[in-house]
């Protein structure tokens, strides 16, 4: 009985196959099939210095946004990495405030300095460079107007505050070669 059981064991271990896996039926001992892999797909490099365009989702002002305050953008055009889809139109791109200074009275403008940071795809974020800034129309004219109409209580007359619109475009670079994920095919 023992040597039996040795031979069986025998041909258990030696029987192998492309996937390593066994199956026992009844008393014949079979190879499972071997599954296929998936083939393995490479993800897609944007390269350093590739522009992408993009459009400001909400309007940056200096009346209500201060340093550090994170802004939304999205992609306003397409990116393509060797003919393939990479960056689609509506993805989203982080952008934030690095200085704003209220306007003034005597007719001073407010400033605004914005820089863009990154697009978020799928999880992975792409770095990118850029800035923005914007200045508001000074109020010279009217502080003059006020001070001749109201004397010295003209002068304390506002500038503009300064303001990135909604809708505005603005240009941006990929800082460094970056790896994302390759779009799956679509499946018809």
């Amino acid at each position: 009985m023992a040597l039996i059981f040795g031979a069986a064991m025998a041909v258990l271990l030696s029987a192998t196959t492309q996937s390593g896996a066994v199956v026992e039926t009844g008393a014949a001992i079979e190879s499972a099939p071997a599954t296929a892999a998936e083939p393995s797909v490479a993800p897609l490099i944007l390269k350093r210095d590739t522009p992408i365009h993009f459009m400001v989702v909400s309007e940056v002002t200096t009346k209500t946004h201060t340093q550090g305050h994170r802004f939304r953008l999205r992609v306003d055009k397409p990116v393509f990495v060797d003919g393939t889809l990479a960056l689609p139109v509506g993805i989203t791109a982080w952008g934030e405030v690095l200085a704003a200074k209220k306007s003034g009275n005597a007719g001073k403008s407010g400033s605004l300095e914005a820089r863009l940071l990154y697009v978020d795809v799928n999880g992975y974020r792409v770095p990118i460079s850029g800035t923005n800034a914007a200045k508001g129309a000074g109020g010279g004219a009217e502080t003059t107007l006020g001070i001749l109409a109201l004397g010295p209580l003209g002068l304390f007359a506002k500038g503009n505050n300064a303001k990135i619109k909604a809708g505005e475009l603005m240009t941006g670079f990929v800082e460094q070669d970056t790896e994302i994920p390759r779009p799956k095919p679509a499946i018809p």
